[in-house]
């Protein structure tokens, strides 16, 4: 039945993608167990399967029995997924009054924008509404077929023109957690805007499946800023967080809180009206879980993306949690990562209570960052095969137009930049893979190595030139 749905295309070779993590719960009362499925691989369905069929079971829910692991029901979130949304955020079991009767039901908040509420007993769909701002790849659900009401326009294959989506591929909601509170009604959801550009792949290197770097089937070109002062500009202002109180019942956000960044920590929500969250600013808060009032704000010091969690000793409460700068975000963001870039990565678990006495320790002295550009001897040609090698190969660890995150070493101001030996000795040789820093012997030829690094000399050269406070590197 699955197979139907693939049609032509490179998915016999890619595997097609629709792996399975985060989301698996089971269901005691109905003996189910549920998962989500992740995104298509390559992400392009024009290429992944020649722009064919719905590719069951990308993008779904589904339920199976789990003591013969026999097929029940599922419910397709996202047909023919193409824009990596994933449905693989978490899954919550509730009860919901539907007209006069109490309904088993699913809740979901997946990447593509949408808040589901999913018929436990057969994965009928009951409502799917918008829990964030300017979506534009669909304008809702048809409530009958199920199905996406789409922009013909996001299918960026088909029309052979570049498609900025709202959400992106990172998600109007990741994997950071929300939460259900019985008593107000209301699902706790860290969200996120942040756009992305789709466009079909115009090189080579963007075509070409390879053993090493991204294989999503998309022209990265796009995924890079331009030379352009109000773009990058634009790019910060447009990339936000928020936490989102989205009540199932009608469909709506009961209430909303602002943030400047995204990537913020997953939530938490308890009996006494609480609603805990850390922000990727550095930020631990609670608010009131019916109201949304804000009550707490401590600084952390660094960032916080995990989601707490509260428990009991001998009759004191506790709450604790991680800080970092983990996930996807604070790697590839570059300029848009903002203000986030300037915290201190600090791997460390905190643990609170009321009345407690612990002060955080000061934070360590850093070295001061030289910026000093090589001079630039790449050609335009030379520089642009190197945006694209970057783009394929190294913006997922070392940021969009290559301008460091505060987490990975900022290649801008690297002391083998100016060295097209010392360079290749690191990119090629694998002279750091102690640090992390693996060689790329097998992938990239030399005269790609230097290309990349025409490009990340041209990208520390404009970006200090042009704006040199919004992207200075940050000290490690």
């Amino acid at each position: 039945a699955a197979n139907a749905t693939w049609g032509e295309g490179n998915w016999r070779e890619s595997g097609g993608g629709g792996t399975v993590w985060d989301s698996i719960v089971y269901d005691e009362g109905l003996n189910q167990l549920y998962f989500g499925v992740g995104n298509g691989n390559p992400w392009n369905h024009g290429l992944r399967s020649g722009g064919e069929g719905d590719n069951l079971f990308l993008s779904s829910i589904v339920a199976v029995n789990p003591d013969t692991g026999k097929y029940l029901w599922h419910y397709q979130e996202t047909p023919a997924e193409t824009w990596d949304y994933t449905a693989t955020q978490h899954i919550i079991q509730a009860e919901l009054e539907i007209d006069g009767k109490m309904r088993k039901v699913l809740y979901h908040a997946p990447k593509n924008g949408f808040f589901f509420v999913i018929d436990r007993l057969d994965g009928t769909l009951i409502s799917a509404e918008p829990f964030v701002d300017g979506i534009n790849w669909a304008e809702g659900y048809d409530l009958t077929t199920g199905r996406p009401i789409e922009n013909p326009d996001a299918r960026f294959y088909k029309t052979g023109k570049p498609f900025i989506a709202i959400p992106g591929a990172l998600g109007a909601h990741n994997w950071h957690p929300m939460s259900y509170n019985p008593k107000t009604g209301l699902v706790y959801i860290p969200a996120q805007q942040i756009p992305q550009g789709y466009d079909v792949p115009v090189s080579d290197i963007d075509k070409k499946r390879e053993r090493l770097g991204f294989n999503v089937g998309i022209g990265w070109a796009i995924g890079q800023l331009p030379d352009d002062k109000d773009v990058y500009k634009a790019a910060v202002a447009a990339t936000t967080g928020r936490l989102v109180a989205f009540n199932p019942k009608t469909g709506k956000v009961e209430w909303s809180v602002d943030y400047p960044a995204a990537w913020n920590g997953g939530t938490m929500t308890t009996a006494g009206n609480l609603v805990f969250q850390g922000t990727s600013t550095g930020l631990f808060k609670a608010y009131s879980a019916d109201k949304g009032i804000e009550l707490l704000s401590l600084p952390m010091q660094s960032g916080i993306v995990s989601a707490p969690s509260t428990y009991m000793i001998g009759g004191e409460q506790y709450v604790a949690f991680l800080t970092s700068k983990g996930g996807a975000f604070p790697l590839v963001a570059g300029v848009a990562g903002g203000v986030t870039r300037q915290l201190p990565n600090i791997p460390r678990l905190v643990v609170l209570k009321l009345g407690g006495k612990t002060s955080l320790p000061p934070l360590p002295k850093k070295d001061e960052v030289i910026w000093d550009p090589p001079v630039q001897s790449g050609t335009p040609e030379k520089i642009a095969a190197g945006k694209a090698l970057f783009g394929r190969n190294c913006m997922v660890c070392h940021g969009d137009s290559a301008i460091g995150n505060g987490f990975t070493p900022d290649l801008r101001v690297s002391g083998v930049l100016p060295d097209t030996e010392a360079w290749a000795s690191v990119v090629i040789g694998g002279a750091l893979k102690h640090a992390g820093m693996v060689g790329f012997g097998s992938q990239l030829k030399a005269e790609q190595v230097e290309n990349i690094r025409h490009y990340v000399v041209n990208r520390s050269i404009w970006t200090k030139e042009n704006l040199p406070e919004m992207t200075a590197p940050t000290p490690r």
